[in-house]
């Protein structure tokens, strides 16, 4: 079966490290509200949702600017997420690119 648009897309947030797998759900973080909105849409399309969404730290970009980190935290669905945690663990990170600012 070939891959969706979708499908591609999450893979591509795991090779960025915006999305990652913590035991049973997918973290996802950002600085760009639509791409958290692309995210919901992308897991929707799985049989996903997001439980929750939180600012979790401020993304310097420059003097006196500095975007909010949003963490979107997702159930893996089952079925369905399971070749993308399969994914994850062979291209992707424990960390997220944000990490060090949002611990």
């Amino acid at each position: 079966m070939p891959s969706s648009p979708f499908d591609h897309q999450l893979r591509a947030w795991i090779r960025s490290q915006h999305l990652i797998c913590v035991g049973t759900d997918f973290i996802f973080e950002t600085v760009d509200q639509a791409q958290l909105e692309r995210f919901e849409h992308c897991l929707e399309s799985i049989g996903g949702s997001i439980r929750t969404v939180e600012a979790v730290g401020n993304w310097p970009m420059g003097p006196n600017r500095a975007f909010k980190i949003l963490r979107a935290t997702a159930s893996v669905p089952r079925p369905g997420g399971e070749k993308l945690v399969q994914y994850w663990a062979t291209r992707g990170s424990n960390q997220t690119r944000y990490s060090e600012i949002s611990l």
